[in-house]
This record gives C-alpha cells, structure tokens and sequence, in this order.
C-alpha cells in the first residue's frame, strides 16, 4: 500500500481495528476512524495516536444518505488522498427486519459505491458467510450483507478498483459475546492476517477460515430441513 490516508468506517469494531493494524503500516499515516460517537471509538483513536498516528474521527450512521457520505469523504480526504478503505459495519442487535436491511445492506452499498468514486487503491468490505448461505435465524443481518457482498463484487468489476471481500465465519467479538461457539469460530486477529494476505496477493475474495469456503458449499448441497435450526 501507499502512504495516502487510510479510512475505518466501524472506528469501534473489534474486527475493523485488527485489520488496520494488519494493514497500515509504520506512522505517521493519516487515519480517519468514522462511526457513531462512542467511547470504543474515542478508545480506538487515542491508541493509534499514542502509536504516532494523526487521526481524525468523523460521524457515520446507516441514515446517511449519498449527499451526506459525499460531504463527510470530501471533508476527512480533503488533505490526503484516500488509499484504502475498510468498511466494518454491522449489527444483529437491530429492532426490526427493516433496520436490520438498512445497517447491514442497503447503506453499506450506498458506501461503497460512494468510496469507489474516489478511487482509492484497495477497499476491504467485512461481509460474512452468511451473505451466501443466508440463516433464517438471522435473517436480516444474512440478507443485508448479501446486498453488501454483491454490491462490492460488482463494483470491482465496474470500477477497477480493487476491492476484497472478506467472509468470516463466527467471529468471537462483543457482538458474539455469550452466544455458542460454532466449529470454524475464528478471532479478530486471524482474520487480520488472512486480509492482510489476501490483500497482497489482490485477491478479491478471502473466506476465514479457509476452511468455511468448503464448509459452505457442503452445506448448501444438505436439504435444510435435515440441518439443526439455527443453521437453517
């Protein structure tokens, strides 16, 4: 990667910081770090400044339409130029189907086709594997970032920037916390690695583990019906 800026749109996920550490490089690099004011994100930012990086946060939220992203890119890449991008949003938490739509899917999409017309020379989407093997259990959340995953593969044919999508299996983060453990569960820091290869190697796609690739394929060739519930 070059030395432009590098942005963090989900400044407070656990998965999102693993993987710019992974990939920033030595300071000082310009960061932004962009979501919903919280004390994780303040957190996140005092630590890569105490690395030596300046940082800049900026407000981003699902109800942001493609006026508003526009202004909040122009404004934070004003300076620097924009090199890489890693969008890190979602959530399960959400209080109905159409939120759940919304924050996973359909503002994800309006993001990236908004940081794809700035050309920057790599952008990471944190999709899952349930954007391709949706889960009637999660309904929401799987069919959102299947919206996100099918925009950011598009949008790297179109456009000719690179993009990586990243589909992890279960990541044990705060947003999992107190749920079972699945075979395949993996770590913020293991997928950090697996991108960072990935991106070297200008992949387009990465599955974490490697092995959830294979474990996809095999159970969409099972009838759901004989499959436990939450796997359906």
């Amino acid at each position: 990667m070059t030395m432009g800026s590098v942005l963090l749109v989900g400044g407070s996920s656990e998965i999102g910081m693993a993987v710019l550490m992974q990939l920033l490089g030595p300071a000082p690099r310009h960061v932004i770090l962009a979501g919903r004011p919280s004390g994780e994100l303040w957190r996140n930012a005092e630590k890569l400044r105490e690395a030596g990086y300046p940082v800049d946060t900026a407000e981003y939220d699902a109800t942001l339409d493609t006026g508003a992203l526009d202004g909040m890119l122009d404004q934070v890449c004003a300076e620097h130029p924009l090199e890489l991008a890693i969008v890190a949003v979602g959530s399960m938490a959400t209080t109905s189907f159409a939120e759940g739509l919304l924050v996973n899917g359909t503002a994800v999409s309006l993001l990236l086709q908004a940081l794809v017309r700035r050309a920057p020379e790599q952008v990471v989407l944190l999709s899952s594997a349930a954007a391709v093997r949706p889960r009637a259990s999660i309904a929401a959340y799987s069919l959102g970032k299947q919206l996100a995953d099918s925009t950011a593969l598009l949008l790297a044919r179109q456009s000719g920037v690179r993009v990586l999508v990243v589909r992890p299996g279960f990541v044990t983060t705060r947003m999992t916390e107190g749920l079972a453990r699945p075979p395949l569960s993996t770590t913020p820091e293991r997928v950090a690695r697996r991108v960072a290869a990935a991106v070297e190697l200008h992949k387009g796609v990465v599955w974490v583990p490697g092995a959830m690739g294979l474990a996809m394929r095999v159970l969409s060739l099972v009838p759901r019906k004989l499959l436990p519930a939450a796997w359906r």
